[in-house]
């Protein structure tokens, strides 16, 4: 509802009409009417002044009224527009939080996919490495096994080498010994002048039969055979008793021992 403007009078519209006092007959009676009417002008004037009193304060109450609805009508409008902010600040920021947070969840899980993909790829890169390492490590212990076969097969070859040598030289060794024995026992018994004792003779042979090999044996057996202590047919003087020997691996194949012709 519009309220009207205050009304104002201006004292200066204001004329006041006094009428001319008739004519005293005396001078108190013109003073007197003087006085009247001086008293009555400023009783006039007052009133004029209340009325205008009035009206100013009954515009300005007016004009408070009005100032105090416009107040109100501004203060529930303000009090409207701030609960419109408040919920629009409301309704923002619960947007913002869930965009935030689904950007969040989003880059979250774009990272731990592409950590996922990371993984997948550095494990099967690791896989990829340990085999190729796993097949080069087994390449490598192919080569050292056959090398270490190798030198094995080249040590014992060695080693057998070395132990035929040493057995050829020992068999050389032990031959030798058998020639030098044997040798020894023949010039003996070539250069011996005196008769032979049989026991002595007996027991010379049984221990060079025990200490000498199959082939110093069989040579043995020959000369004894030439000299005809075996042949119990043709022997003038002593003839020895081959028995219990084992002269049956012996090569006496172009001998006649086992017939009984050298003295069995």
């Amino acid at each position: 509802m519009a309220t009207p403007p205050p009304y104002f009078i201006d004292p200066s519209l204001v004329h006041l009409t006094i009428p001319n006092p008739p004519s005293a007959s005396t001078p108190k009676q013109s003073r007197a009417l003087d006085i009247f009417k001086v008293f009555v002008g400023i009783f006039i004037i007052l009133i004029l002044i209340a009325i205008l009193i009035a009206l100013i304060i009954v515009g300005r109450q007016s004009n408070q009224y009005d100032l105090s609805d416009s107040n109100e009508k501004i203060a529930k409008l303000q009090r409207e527009s701030n609960e419109n902010i408040a919920r629009l600040q409301r309704e923002s920021t619960e947007n913002l939080t869930k965009l935030v947070q689904q950007q969040r969840i989003y880059t979250e899980n774009q990272r731990l996919e592409h950590q996922q993909n990371l993984t997948t790829k550095y494990r099967f890169e690791d896989q990829l490495i340990a085999s190729q390492k796993h097949e080069q490590d087994l390449k490598l212990a192919m080569q050292q096994l056959n090398q270490q076969i190798n030198m094995e097969e080249r040590r014992l070859q060695i080693l057998l080498q070395e132990q035929q040598l040493t057995e050829q030289h020992r068999k050389e060794d032990i031959s030798n010994a058998n020639s030098n024995l044997l040798y020894t026992f023949i010039q003996e018994i070539i250069s011996t002048k005196e008769p032979l004792n049989q026991t002595i003779f007996q027991l010379k042979i049984e221990s060079l039969i025990q200490r000498l090999d199959s082939h110093h044996k069989s040579l043995l057996i020959r000369f004894l055979y030439k000299m005809n202590y075996l042949n119990a047919q043709h022997s003038d003087s002593i003839t020895l008793n081959v028995h219990g020997m084992n002269l049956k691996e012996l090569d006496l194949d172009d001998m006649d021992i086992n017939s009984g012709q050298v003295g069995l």
